[in-house]
């Protein structure tokens, strides 16, 4: 696969990624043009996976060359995250792609370490929930097989994803009478060809949400 240089040299590219990486590291997340956020996501999966490593004294020296402020983000990769993703085997990070940047366009894209308390994905799939839940729908297949897979490997992953769906219909609800709710789903007239039944989506039956009264 071609190495993107984002028309940089060598040792100016190797500092960009290195300060972005840090920035994951450091942060959990990060906002940046889709193409880095890719290159950003490669580096930060291949330093995790150094932290499986038996020799871990030389996986910190390995570590230590793609990345700045060793004091913390040595120990926080070695430490923390090493706890954090003890059980899995990769899909350590996230790309989840943003609206174009304004003035010039260019695609933006989030990269974040999943299974943290910052986690994106998390926030939306709880707030979806939250929503169907306020408005006496069942969760359909797919959500409910995404809400499995974010919860999967948190200890305590479940009591944590009903308590941040409790505080999304705070936030963004209210008392569930919010306005919002009503243009949330999308109504099935609204489509483009009449529809009934299930449509499926990467093998699970998605029933169109009616129009909410």
């Amino acid at each position: 696969m071609p190495v993107r240089h984002f028309s940089r040299t060598g040792s100016h590219r190797r500092a960009m990624m290195r300060n972005l990486v840090t920035s994951l590291i450091e942060h959990e997340s990060i906002i940046t043009t889709h193409a880095k956020a890719k290159e950003t996501q490669k580096l930060a999966d291949k330093l995790i996976s150094l932290t499986k490593k038996d020799n871990i004294t030389q996986a910190k020296v390995d570590a230590g060359e793609d990345l700045f402020k060793l004091k913390t983000t040595i120990p926080k990769l070695f430490q923390d995250l090493r706890t954090r993703f003890a059980k899995r085997e990769g899909g350590f990070t996230r790309v989840l792609r943003l609206e174009p940047r304004l003035g010039d366009r260019a695609e933006q894209s989030i990269v974040e370490l999943v299974d943290g308390p910052k986690e994106m994905k998390l926030w939306m799939t709880a707030r979806v929930v939250a929503r169907l839940q306020l408005q006496n729908l069942p969760v359909d297949d797919l959500t409910q097989h995404n809400v499995d897979k974010l919860i999967q490997f948190r200890a305590g992953g479940q009591e944590e994803f009903d308590a941040l769906v409790e505080r999304c219909k705070k936030e963004f609800y209210r008392d569930g009478k919010s306005e919002d709710l009503k243009n949330l789903p999308p109504p099935a007239e609204n489509m483009r060809k009449p529809y009934t039944g299930y449509k499926l989506v990467k093998g699970f039956k998605v029933m169109p949400r009616p129009t909410k009264e």
